[in-house]
């Protein structure tokens, strides 16, 4: 029988507990490490049955951390083999960079085998979309407006800096709103991502992030949506543009302040995000504050 060190992969005949070659403890490196970390070390393995056999699991587990590893193994492995099941299971990994990275691939890949999977890939991910999409139960709430009008709005569209978080950490509290409103609104963080920390603080969590440089781009996105059917919420005078446009406008006052211009365009005023996602888990609050 032959054992293999999982840091280095040499191999040798005895079942050793720390590696000859470059001093691992094997034993230790095993028992730091869970079920989902085993398997993310398992596609470096030189048996080439060991990486496709880890990376269907990891595809079956739909297990984020294997997303990064998953990358990597695709890039640099020879075997067309080992590249196409682990091409299998970024495909039920499906988020905005796995596809992009599986949409690169099918057109740039040396391999034509590894093309054809990425494709295929990407044919299915865009058919799984689409199917449920047609099954999910429409989402909305119904807020009444000034005028006593009724109106339904489906998405809810957030700044991050300064709104969401302080000095690029999301603020406590936020995180358990946020999944409570996804049950029932679309979420999408607009954001300039000032301190680079966005995704890794709104990882888990059911919202599609944006990076967006200007007011005028975040008009634009809320433009197609469609103005009416969303609520924003926003604390800078980069969110002047699409609190213009928006059906109810939120303005956060925060910690950081909040832009007087902001103010100015706002349907409603706050003094912190917990108020203003709290608002629209609770539309009467809503029809209070507009009431005529």
């Amino acid at each position: 029988m032959w054992y293999f060190c999982p840091n280095c992969w040499s191999d040798f005949v005895e079942n050793l507990t720390h590696c000859p070659c470059c001093g691992q403890n094997i034993e230790e490196f095993w028992q730091t490490k869970d079920f989902v970390e085993k398997l993310i070390v398992a596609p470096d393995h030189p048996e080439p049955e060991t990486p496709i056999r880890a990376a269907w699991i990891l595809g079956k587990l739909r297990e984020e951390r294997a997303i990064d590893p998953l990358i990597s193994l695709i890039e640099r492995t020879q075997d067309v083999y080992i590249a196409c099941e682990a091409i299998k299971a970024l495909s039920q990994l499906d988020n905005r960079r796995t596809r992009q990275f599986l949409k690169n691939i099918e057109n740039t890949h040396p391999a034509a085998m590894v093309r054809n999977s990425a494709t295929a890939a990407v044919s299915g991910i865009s058919e799984r979309f689409n199917r449920e999409e047609k099954d999910m139960i429409p989402v909305s709430i119904d807020v009444e407006m000034p005028g006593g009008v009724i109106r339904s709005f489906t998405d809810l569209v957030l700044d991050y800096t300064g709104t969401l978080s302080m000095d690029g950490v999301l603020l406590s509290g936020i995180a358990e709103r946020l999944k409570k409103i996804a049950t029932c609104l679309r979420i999408t963080v607009l954001t300039a991502d000032t301190f680079g920390t966005a995704a890794e603080q709104l990882k888990g969590l059911p919202v599609e992030i944006r990076v967006i440089r200007k007011g005028v781009d975040k008009a634009d996105v809320i433009q197609r949506m469609g103005c009416e059917k969303v609520i924003t919420i926003g604390n800078g005078r980069n969110d002047v543009p699409m609190m213009e446009l928006a059906g109810i406008a939120i303005a956060v006052i925060g910690q950081e302040g909040a832009a007087g211009e902001l103010l100015r365009v706002a349907d409603v005023v706050v003094r912190n995000v917990h108020d203003a996602l709290d608002l629209v888990t609770n539309p009467l609050r809503l029809k209070a504050t507009l009431r005529d």
